[in-house]
């Protein structure tokens, strides 16, 4: 089987990568990603091995970059809410535009299945309860807008063109390797040098937290159990989820604690002029892809946290 990865110097898709190689060793893994900077080149330094890895943009010419190719598993985009806030286009273009040119590649070339990785964030807020596959979209800043238009497009390939798609959406990944922008690697590197933790607002909007390596286990599993194993038709939308919720506060306190540091470090931020209509709460419910394939995260969150802060405290390097 040949998988192309997209987006595989990323953050998520260079760990998908890793626990691809262990899981399903006999498959031959095509890496597609921006050849752009030093963070993306050292996430992959020990990912070269039985890898073919390919530079480029979606947006440009990938003619061929699908053919042979079994199954896409597309985590290609760009994520900065604040960013697309600023400048709404590099998002349009990236996350809707170059999703539609790879799937009219993978058309081409009759790739067998198509993953789509989104987001929470297309659904908006929600103060109580959790968001269904059912649910409708109501995305509430651009980059939200740029990832529920890729995700229209990629379930109309499989009803017009009779292509096998999967779209999934994820909540707050987090793990080692991920952007130094990220909240994550902010909070441990300010507390590590006793520096303010910039908090948005009150600290008390709520997100949900899972572990990268579970998000990547779904993943495989969809593909496995889902797609080989006839068990998911295609069109279909699954959350991947650890229903693991947190305040931005507690988040910050529970980092705090884990590295000795006092809460005082916590300093609020005005968050209006930063990310005006901050959403309050992200929720998904994860019931369809535990009835449908059996697939529940075994990573908790404090387990996760202290292996992940561990991580960041001892590579401060990746931070600066």
């Amino acid at each position: 089987m040949k998988i192309l990865v997209t987006g595989a110097r990323g953050f998520i898709g260079s760990h998908f990568i890793r626990r691809l190689k262990t899981q399903m060793p006999e498959a031959s893994i095509v890496a597609f990603g921006r050849d752009t900077n030093q963070w993306s080149k050292k996430r992959v330094e020990d990912l070269q091995e039985n890898v073919k890895w390919t530079h480029g943009d979606l947006n440009g010419d990938i003619s061929g970059l699908c053919e042979g190719v079994d199954v896409v598993f597309n985590f290609a985009a760009r994520t900065f809410v604040d960013h697309s806030i600023r400048d709404p286009e590099p998002f349009i273009t990236a996350n809707v535009l170059g999703t539609a040119n790879l799937l009219e590649e993978a058309r081409r070339n009759g790739v067998g299945a198509f993953f789509q990785v989104s987001t929470d964030e297309v659904y908006g807020q929600i103060l109580e309860g959790a968001h269904h596959e059912e649910s409708p979209l109501c995305p509430r800043n651009p980059y939200a807008a740029s990832k529920a238009g890729a995700d229209a497009l990629v379930i109309s390939y499989a009803h017009t063109f009779n292509m096998w798609t999967c779209v999934t959406r994820t909540e707050n990944n987090y793990g080692s390797w991920q952007h130094p922008q990220k909240a994550m690697p902010v909070f441990v590197s300010k507390a590590c040098d006793n520096q303010p933790i910039p908090v948005y607002g009150d600290g008390q909007h709520v997100r949900q937290w899972l572990h990268v390596s579970d998000h990547c286990d779904a993943l495989i599993e969809l593909l496995k159990e889902g797609k080989l194993g006839n068990k998911v038709d295609k069109g279909e939308i699954f959350h991947v989820a650890g229903n693991q919720e947190t305040t931005n506060e507690e988040l910050a306190k529970k980092i705090l604690r884990v590295l000795g540091r006092p809460d005082s470090l916590i300093e609020y931020i005005d968050d209006f002029n930063i990310r005006p209509g901050h959403d309050r709460r992200y929720a998904l419910s994860c019931d369809k892809i535990k009835n449908a394939i059996g697939w529940v995260p075994k990573v908790g969150l404090d387990e996760g946290l202290a292996e992940t802060i561990k991580w960041y405290a001892n590579n401060q390097w990746w931070c600066k």
